[in-house]
């Protein structure tokens, strides 16, 4: 069986008309045009890693770094650590920046409640390395159970200051989840983005049927001074293999 690994990078998709032109889109509709356009026939068979680049950002190649904010949502389904740190490191790489303002994790899965927060303590752990060297500002999690954020934030050495949940499925914020964080000076978003950003059966479409995504990352590059939207993009690093006769 021959295996490769598939790294895509989508550039700014703000540059793309056909992606501008469906902005009231959800962010599962974005992700999908936005691989068709920026992919092709082209994809090379073997072994080793292929990475296909979207078109190349320049808007901001003569702006000071310190008046970018830089905001990341990274997506995972797996509590390996090797994966977000790669899913991490590859966007630190990509945007050729030292530190990401704010980063917001959203693990999903269908673990039991124990199970869950044995595996969102691996992935914190992890993080807090990334804090600790400063290269994460703020941090927290996405779509998480109000209890088990509580439990992770009373554990955690250095403390999430970010939730976010999903306004589209829950009607209300839960108040005691409000309570919590209104007490501990704790951020809280709404977003509106799918329980599966991508489901298997969109990236099996896409990428063939032995296509498994290891992880996938949204980021976001705001001007500061104006709160100017400059750049957008996707990270995806997917896993194929095929058998070999």
């Amino acid at each position: 069986m021959l295996s490769h690994n598939l790294l895509v990078n989508t550039g700014n998709i703000l540059s793309l008309s056909e992606a501008r032109q469906k902005a009231s889109q959800n962010s599962t509709d974005e992700l999908i045009e936005t691989l068709k356009i920026i992919l092709n026939d082209n994809q090379n068979k073997g072994d080793g890693t292929i990475v296909i680049n979207g078109k190349e950002d320049t808007s901001l190649q003569d702006v000071d770094r310190k008046d970018l904010k830089i905001t990341v949502k990274v997506f995972i389904s797996s509590p390996d650590v090797h994966s977000l740190k790669e899913a991490l490191d590859q966007t630190f790489k990509t945007l050729n920046t030292n530190v990401i303002e704010s980063l917001v994790i959203a693990y999903k899965s269908d673990e039991e409640p124990e199970n869950m927060l044995s595996s969102l303590k691996k992935i914190w752990s992890a993080v807090e390395e990334y804090i600790k060297v400063d290269k994460l500002s703020s941090v927290g999690l996405s779509d998480i159970n109000t209890n088990i954020f509580i439990e992770l934030f009373q554990w955690a050495d250095i403390k999430p200051n970010i939730v976010q949940i999903n306004l589209t499925t829950c009607c209300a914020v839960p108040p005691a989840l409000q309570e919590f964080t209104k007490e501990n000076d704790i951020q809280l978003l709404t977003h509106s983005d799918s329980y599966e950003i991508l489901p298997q059966e969109m990236l099996e479409g896409i990428f063939g049927s032995t296509a498994h995504l290891r992880w996938l990352i949204r980021y976001q590059i705001h001007l500061k001074c104006r709160g100017i939207l400059s750049s957008k993009g996707y990270l995806l690093y997917i896993n194929k293999s095929s058998f070999k006769i």
